[in-house]
């Protein structure tokens, strides 16, 4: 799907953080820079770009994502606000700014239906920004 610029080892995933709707659909700004940054490094909600060798290996019943649910390029939510740590990709390059590392066990719910459908379209519209 996505050729990440570091690869997770271990139990981790590579996670792309859902960023904050800044803009409202008449295109007014909501927020500041230092408000956006805030929500930003706390936001719970990602799509998944890439999983460590070992994710999800022994829980029972699991010997890879597919059997808990998950696969690269879903958006699912994690269990708090600050989970894993930022990959300090970005100071290589601006697109990886939102990439954090976070424990397979951290994920804790997939998004979808409406839900899934306004998610995808904060990220199709923080692209044009």
């Amino acid at each position: 799907m996505i050729n990440p610029p570091v690869s997770p080892l271990g139990y981790h995933v590579l996670v792309e953080i859902i960023p904050v709707q800044v803009k409202s659909s008449g295109g007014i700004v909501l927020a500041s820079s230092t408000e956006e940054e805030r929500e930003r490094k706390g936001r719970d909600m990602a799509r998944i770009i890439a999983f460590g060798p070992t994710a999800y290996k022994g829980y029972a019943g699991c010997e890879c994502p597919a059997d808990w649910g998950v696969s690269e390029g879903d958006i699912v939510e994690l269990s708090t606000r600050y989970d894993g740590k930022f990959t300090r990709a970005e100071e290589y390059h601006p697109d990886y700014k939102n990439y954090r590392y976070v424990s397979d066990q951290n994920i804790i719910g997939v998004a979808s239906g409406e839900f899934l459908a306004t998610l995808e379209k904060q990220v199709e519209d923080s692209k044009d920004v």
